[in-house]
């Protein structure tokens, strides 16, 4: 490992002192998980909802499964060439995105972005930073097609709620803030690097702050060679067309094995802004997020019933996190990985660094 990519990792690492801080967070998102929960079991009939999970199409429940899981197979090819110039087998690289998926579900932070990049330097070699772009990149392609779909929302007769606008915007915030700073940096890199490594200097330590300015310098690096590269870019593009298909199909799917009909249009419109919301952080195990988004989207936006979108979430939720952890670990043991080593990767790979 060379200095410059053990700095990156000490930068990304959980400090020693960090566990009590990880417990309490962890404690924190159950409660706020606590809290949807009660607030979604108000806002629907629950009966409602339990007689129509009675007559779950167990069929159905199978092959919307096995289309969630592809959605997430497409999505990691498209990570794949992202990659490009740095050659990833494709059983790998669906393996560390379904153990990155695990984690995201599992934890109240976006951490199975991190693992990503340290399970790429610990197997191929990939500098965190490098790997890290790329990953940036891969959300980043994901929240297009709910920017191009918000785009038309006021031509296509649709109503939003204030909250579910807070929502949204509070995402798009998020990327054009990304875009923003790619963009500075595009065009007077030196100047947004120093301008970046103030900022740095003001809200981490001496010591952080100083090994973070390369670590970003290289990352900002990456992600402009990416963006120039229009054919790569066009074929992650075609990824992601067929990712947004598949899950508006897991969706659609999912309406249909609770016994619910749902055109095609509104399920494409409100998964993609239901995926959206994903940017900001959720309570492990996504606890009551999910339904509260899917009722704020689905019934507040399209006007499906509560019982419905109930009935949905709380058949989708548990059968995804079932997937999602059954993928993962599948992914961990092919790997030679625990669960518990791939959380201790960022301490491994800085004793590995010194």
């Amino acid at each position: 490992m060379t200095d410059f990519d053990a700095n990156a990792t000490r930068v990304l690492a959980v400090s020693p002192g960090g566990g009590r801080t990880f417990v309490l967070r962890i404690a924190a998102g159950l409660g706020i998980g606590a809290v949807f929960v009660v607030t979604f079991l108000r806002l629907v009939n629950f009966s409602s909802v339990s007689r129509r999970l009675e007559h779950l199409d167990l069929g159905l429940a199978l092959l919307c499964g096995a289309v969630f899981l592809g959605a997430y197979v497409v999505r990691a090819l498209r990570w794949r060439r992202l990659l490009v110039p740095d050659i990833v087998s494709v059983p790998r690289t669906v393996a560390v995105y379904f153990v990155a998926i695990f984690v995201n579900w599992l934890l109240p932070i976006r951490g199975g972005e991190l693992a990503k990049g340290l399970m790429l330097r610990r197997s191929n070699a990939i500098p965190v930073s490098r790997s890290l772009a790329t990953v940036t990149v891969d959300k980043a392609m994901d929240l297009l097609p709910a920017v191009a779909l918000l785009a038309v929302v006021p031509f296509a007769g649709l109503h939003l709620s204030r909250s579910l606008w807070l929502l949204l915007l509070a995402a798009l915030l998020v990327l054009a803030g990304c875009v923003l700073v790619l963009g500075l940096a595009s065009w007077r890199r030196d100047r947004t690097m120093t301008w970046l490594s103030r900022i740095l200097a003001a809200i981490l330590p001496r010591r952080v702050s100083e090994r973070a300015g390369p670590f970003v310098g290289r990352f900002i690096d990456t992600m402009l060679a990416l963006g120039r590269k229009p054919r790569v870019l066009l074929i992650a593009g075609i990824y992601t067309a067929a990712a947004v298909c598949l899950d508006a199909l897991f969706c659609y799917l999912a309406f249909r094995a609770v016994g619910v009909s749902v055109q095609i249009s509104v399920v494409l419109y409100g998964y993609t802004f239901y995926n959206l919301a994903y940017i900001l952080p959720t309570p492990p195990g996504q606890i009551g997020s999910n339904e509260l988004i899917g009722l704020l989207i689905f019934t507040g936006m399209f006007g499906v019933s509560r019982s419905a979108v109930g009935a949905m979430f709380l058949f989708s939720h548990p059968w995804t996190a079932i997937l999602m952890a059954g993928s993962g670990l599948v992914s961990l043991s092919a790997m030679g990985l625990s669960l518990r080593a791939t959380f201790a990767l960022p301490a491994a790979e800085e004793v590995r660094g010194e």
